[in-house]
């Protein structure tokens, strides 16, 4: 048997389709997706598309022309690139490795720190994003963003594992993902296309905003009762010294593993560094 596999590369994901069969097959009529025997989604993470394949041949990536130069809060351009900073043990302080005087475009994070070196890590949350994005002009990041001028910095994954696999497969240079912030959410689309709800949130989880959206407070939790950033469950893994008023009720929403096992499909859900956490091992970089 000899299966052949086709790889979707996207911004957050990776599907493998595998179709095997035990020799030439006899020509259908109308091949379909019944000759698919998998699907194999790979979950990957904080990763923009530009972060790892802007510069990958034939994309549609970083422009030759650049893009627009990034602005403060106030809208002036910068001079140069706020100093990149390290989050990783707060406070934060400025990252010596990189110098204090970028130019205001995207770089090349492995001229000052090659792949396999941790750097800080960019804010990543639902009403950032959409300041960051500034109605379209993508030129806030830099402004809304904890690491300064590091938010700019790209990778070049041509090299990388995820690159080969792009160069032998196929690249989905126009795959985005489905909400706004980081992994939580657009974990919770990808199980069940849907936000969860906590309508009865602890205040303090909830963001407050202004009657025209300008935010006021940042939260967890939008002021009509919707998760949109990371929130811990009643269920474990969650941290020891969590308050029990503050974790997310156990949620009913119904899952695509739900959906499958209503149509007789097999399904698995495998979550790396589980045993870990349960057994209060978490990760030490979370979000890296």
């Amino acid at each position: 048997m000899s299966p052949r596999t086709l790889a979707i590369l996207g911004t957050i994901g990776l599907v493998l389709a595998s179709c095997a069969s035990a020799g030439p097959a006899a020509p259908t009529r109308s091949p379909g997706i019944e000759q698919v025997g998998h699907v194999i989604v790979v979950y990957l993470e904080n990763r923009s598309f530009d972060g790892l394949y802007g510069s990958f041949h034939g994309a549609s990536g970083i422009p030759q022309s650049g893009i627009a130069p990034q602005v403060d809060k106030a809208g002036n351009a910068y001079a140069a690139l706020p100093r990149a900073m390290d989050n990783s043990k707060p406070p934060a302080v400025a990252d010596a490795r990189f110098p204090a005087d970028l130019p205001n475009r995207p770089f090349d994070l492995a001229t000052y720190a090659p792949p396999e070196q941790p750097i800080g890590n960019p804010v990543h949350r639902f009403y950032q994003e959409q300041l960051q994005i500034d109605g379209g002009k993508m030129d806030r990041f830099v402004a809304w963003t904890d690491v300064g001028g590091l938010v700019m910095g790209t990778y070049d994954a041509r090299e990388l594992p995820l690159g080969r696999l792009a160069a032998q497969y196929a690249l989905s240079d126009n795959f985005f993902h489905a909400a706004f912030g980081g992994s939580f959410l657009n974990h919770m689309w990808l199980a069940c296309a849907c936000t969860p709800a906590w309508p009865d949130a602890p205040k303090a989880r909830v963001a407050q905003l202004e009657p025209d959206g300008r935010l006021i407070k940042d939260g967890d939790v939008t002021p009509d009762g919707f998760v949109v950033n990371t929130a811990y469950t009643v269920n474990a893994p969650h941290p020891k010294t969590a308050v029990p008023a503050d974790l997310l009720p156990s949620l009913t929403n119904a899952t695509i593993g739900d959906r499958l096992t209503a149509k007789g499909i097999d399904w698995a859900w495998y979550s790396g560094g589980w045993d870990d956490a349960i057994a209060g091992r978490p990760d030490p970089f979370p979000g890296m």
